[in-house]
């Protein structure tokens, strides 16, 4: 069940007449990474979809659904590493909320949310979206905005896998948009991943990659999507021991692709 917002408690009648369903109003943001998000000249107006997760750290209903790794998944196949058709945001819905609790390093935290999500993260204080129009009925809500007109047709928050998500896009038909697949590999059905330990780590981890075969490319970007570091992988070896102590502390993409697919995950380096 979604955890209600507590000044909904106090809302009057007047104000549910604002429906979550409506015109997503224009958004600027900057995620953790100090990255700028504009929904409608960056996303919109380019005829991509948002999919915009408003949730809390202290929610178990959104680490639900980011421990399904849906939204990643939708990311990594629809985002500007896949087909290019969607873009994902997260937004931290509570403005109390820390860099610590984002790491999981709290009691009042799920976990880790910055573990294995690529997509933005935005943490606020003070908030600058309308919760009253974007997580109306509590956390978490997980808006698909249409381009051509800017509305919220969907909350696809308690679809926990990607097979679920993608059949709710395409059955709302988007301005015709059809999420397909990037690789020979269909991510519906897929089975691989990628996992690195520990993160955040001091530069040395263990990366293991379940589900590829043979040779496989890691590539390491920092934030502004520049590579930094390079190397190779025979994939039937099991866990790979990986030394990236010569990068300086911050937020790392780690991408590890085959002929078949791509993965990629969020790494973070501490002094």
């Amino acid at each position: 069940m979604k955890h209600l917002i507590l000044s909904l408690a106090f809302a009057t009648p007047g104000m549910f007449a604002i429906a979550q369903f409506g015109t997503a109003p224009d958004f600027n943001v900057t995620d953790i990474d100090g990255n700028q998000h504009r929904l409608y000249a960056d996303i919109l107006d380019q005829g991509l979809i948002a999919v915009v997760d408003v949730s809390a750290t202290w929610c178990s209903a959104c680490w639900n659904l980011h421990d399904s790794h849906a939204l990643q998944e939708l990311h990594e196949a629809f985002g500007p590493g896949g087909t290019n058709q969607l873009r994902v945001i997260f937004y931290e819905s509570d403005e109390g909320t820390t860099m610590a609790d984002l790491e999981g390093n709290t009691a009042g935290s799920e976990g880790n949310w910055l573990e294995g999500v690529t997509y933005p993260i935005v943490n606020e204080n003070p908030i600058t979206l309308d919760m009253a129009i974007w997580s109306l009925f509590g956390s978490p809500t997980v808006n698909v905005v249409r381009p051509s007109d800017r509305e919220i047709v969907l909350d696809t928050w308690n679809l926990l896998s990607f097979n679920e998500q993608v059949g709710a896009i395409n059955g709302a038909d988007i301005d015709g948009i059809e999420l397909g697949v990037v690789s020979t590999n269909d991510l519906s059905e897929a089975t691989s991943n990628m996992t690195l330990f520990p993160n955040p780590s001091n530069g040395q981890f263990a990366l293991n990659a379940v589900g590829f075969h043979g040779l496989v490319n890691l590539d390491v970007y920092n934030m502004v999507g520049r590579k930094v570091w390079t190397s190779t992988m025979n994939a039937q070896a099991g866990v790979q021991q990986v030394d990236l102590t010569s990068l300086d502390a911050g937020n790392y993409l780690i991408s590890a692709s085959s002929e078949a697919q791509t993965l990629t995950r969020r790494l973070t380096i501490l002094n």
